[in-house]
C-alpha cells in the first residue's frame, strides 16, 4: 500500500489511565502490551510464539521499530486529557500528517460515542469527529479503527456512516469497511475523498484478501457500504432532471438518484460538470431540455429546486422580484410543459417549495412569494397532469447543508430535536418517485421537524421574547 500512497499514522498514544486499576490501585491492563498469546486459540502456534516474546513491550515501540509500513510517517505523542491541550496535539498531528496521502487513525477504541464526555479519561481512548473531519479535509483518505458495539451490524454501520457524512461531510458513497468477522469487535472505517482513492484503495483490500492462503487469511470482509440497499429498483434505467443540482440540497437528491441506479442531468448557474445555465431565461430552459431528450429520449421526474432570490420589500426592486418569480415559478412551469409530451408513464414532478410558503420572517417578499407561487403550481400542475405524471411539493425546513449538528436551544427549540439535513428531503424524494408513494398527487409535505406545527406565545411554555 505504501508503493502507491504514502501513509501517516497516529497512534493515539494514551499512556497509563487511572480509570484502568482495580480496587487494589493495581492497573488491570497495562495499556497497549502484548500479554498471554498462546491462549488464544485462533493464532498460529509459530506467530503465538514470537508475540508472546513481544510481552512487555509496548505495541507502539515495536511496531515503529518493525517498519511495518514501509516509509510510513508517526505521531506518538500521549494524548492529553484537557481539551485545550488536546487541541493543541491534534494541531500538531495535522502539522506533521500534512503530506500524507492516508492517514491511520488508531485510538483504543475508536470513535467518540455519546455515552463518552470529551475531556474526560476516558476520552483519550478515542478520536474526535472534529479532528478526523481536520484530517479528511487535508488528506485524500482516513482510515479510523472503530470498536464494535452490540448493536446489530446494519443498524451499527448504518448510525457510523450516518454521524461520519453529518459530523465530518464525508460522502457516504466514498465509505468503506473492512471488519474482522471472526471476533466482531474490530472495524475500520475508510473515509476517501475522490472517487480515485476510494478504487485504489478497494482494489488493494480485495488484493490483499485474494492473495492469502486460507490458512493465512485475514479475518476480515470487505463491507461493500457504497452499494447500500436501494429505495426501489424503478430508479434503475430511469432519468432524472434536477434544477439548481450542483450544491446543496439538490446535490443531494442527484446524488441519491445516481445511487439508485437513475441517469441524473443538471442545471445549474454555477460551473462543473452539467448544463450551466440560468433558469430565468427562457432559451437557456429550451436549450437544457433539448439537450436532455437528444441524449435520453424521455425523462422520468423533475425535481425544481434551484434557490430564487430572497430580498425585502425594502431592499427588493422590481426587477429582482420579476426575477425571482422567473427562477421560482416560471422556469418549474415551462420545464414541465417542456418535458411533459417526454415523461414515461408513472412519471413524477417534485418541486421544492419552503415552510416559508405558510409562514413568513420580515423582508423575504421575494423568496417567500415564489415558494407560495410553487406550492400552488404544484397541484394546478397535478390536476392538469393526472394519469401521466404525479406532482408533489416538498416545504423544507431549517435544512443545514453544510451537515452541522446543533446543540443546545437551535437544537432542542425542534420538536424533533434536531436542525435538518439534506438527506432529510432527498429521502423524500426519492419516496415520492417511487412506486409507494403511487396514490400521492398534488399533495405538500412540510419536512420541518415540527416547527410549523409548534404553537408559540410569549410566557407560555417557556416561550419568551426580548
Amino acid at each position: 500500500m505504501s508503493e502507491k500512497f504514502s501513509i501517516g499514522i497516529n497512534w493515539y498514544n494514551p499512556g497509563e489511565l487511572d480509570f484502568e486499576r482495580d480496587k487494589n490501585g493495581k492497573f488491570k491492563q497495562e495499556d497497549g502490551k502484548y500479554r498471554d498469546f498462546k491462549s488464544v486459540k485462533e493464532f498460529d502456534d509459530k506467530l503465538a510464539s514470537a508475540l508472546e516474546t513481544l510481552k512487555g513491550n509496548h505495541s507502539i515501540e515495536m511496531l515503529e521499530k518493525l517498519d511495518l509500513v514501509n516509509n510510513a510517517v508517526y505521531h506518538n505523542k500521549l494524548v492529553p486529557r484537557e481539551n485545550a491541550k488536546r487541541d493543541k496535539w491534534h494541531r500538531a498531528a495535522l502539522k506533521k500528517l500534512g503530506e500524507c496521502d492516508i492517514v491511520f487513525l488508531d485510538p483504543d477504541n475508536g470513535l467518540l460515542c455519546n455515552s463518552v464526555k470529551t475531556g474526560s479519561p476516558l476520552s483519550v481512548k478515542y478520536t474526535y469527529y472534529s479532528e478526523v473531519k481536520d484530517y479528511l479535509s487535508q488528506n485524500k483518505a482516513v482510515i479510523i479503527y472503530n470498536h464494535r458495539s452490540r448493536k446489530k451490524e446494519d443498524l451499527y454501520f448504518s448510525e457510523i456512516i450516518e454521524k461520519l457524512c453529518v459530523e465530518t461531510g464525508a460522502e457516504r458513497d466514498l465509505i468503506q469497511v473492512v471488519t474482522f468477522r471472526r471476533f466482531s469487535v474490530r472495524d475500520y472505517f475508510i473515509i476517501s475523498k475522490d472517487e480515485h482513492t476510494y478504487n485504489a484503495i478497494r482494489s488493494l483490500v480485495e488484493e490483499l484478501v485474494k492473495n492469502c492462503s486460507n490458512d493465512n487469511k485475514p479475518f476480515c470482509t470487505f463491507s461493500d457500504v457504497k452499494r447500500a440497499p436501494q429505495i426501489s429498483d424503478i430508479f434503475k434505467n430511469k432519468v432524472a432532471v434536477v434544477t439548481g443540482g450542483a450544491n446543496g440540497i439538490g446535490k443531494c437528491i442527484a446524488e441519491e438518484f445516481r445511487r439508485n441506479g437513475a441517469a441524473v442531468c443538471i442545471i445549474d448557474k454555477a460551473e462543473g460538470d452539467h448544463f450551466v445555465g440560468d433558469i430565468s431565461d427562457k432559451t437557456v430552459l429550451e436549450e437544457f431540455a433539448q439537450q436532455v431528450i437528444a441524449q435520453h429520449g424521455h425523462i422520468d421526474f423533475l425535481v425544481n429546486n434551484a434557490l430564487p432570490l430572497m430580498k425585502g420589500i425594502d431592499e427588493c426592486s422590481y426587477e429582482e422580484f420579476q426575477y425571482a418569480l422567473s427562477v421560482g415559478v416560471a422556469a418549474p412551469f415551462y420545464l414541465s410543459k417542456l418535458f411533459a409530451p417526454y415523461f414515461n408513464n408513472g412519471g413524477s414532478i417534485i418541486n421544492i417549495s419552503s415552510s416559508r410558503d405558510r409562514m413568513s420572517q420580515p423582508q423575504t417578499e421575494s423568496y417567500t412569494a415564489a415558494k407560495g407561487g410553487i406550492a400552488a403550481l404544484t397541484h394546478a400542475l397535478a390536476v392538469s397532469l393526472a394519469g401521466k405524471v404525479r406532482v408533489n411539493s416538498i416545504s423544507p425546513g431549517w435544512i443545514d447543508t453544510s451537515y452541522k449538528v446543533y446543540k443546545g436551544p437551535d437544537a432542542y427549540q425542534q420538536p424533533c430535536g434536531r436542525v435538518g439535513n439534506p438527506m432529510d428531503i432527498a429521502n423524500m424524494v426519492m419516496f415520492l418517485c417511487s412506486d409507494k408513494a403511487g396514490f400521492i398527487t398534488g399533495e405538500n409535505i412540510c419536512i420541518d421537524g415540527g416547527m410549523t406545527k409548534l404553537m408559540i406565545y410569549h410566557g407560555d411554555n417557556g416561550w419568551e421574547l426580548e
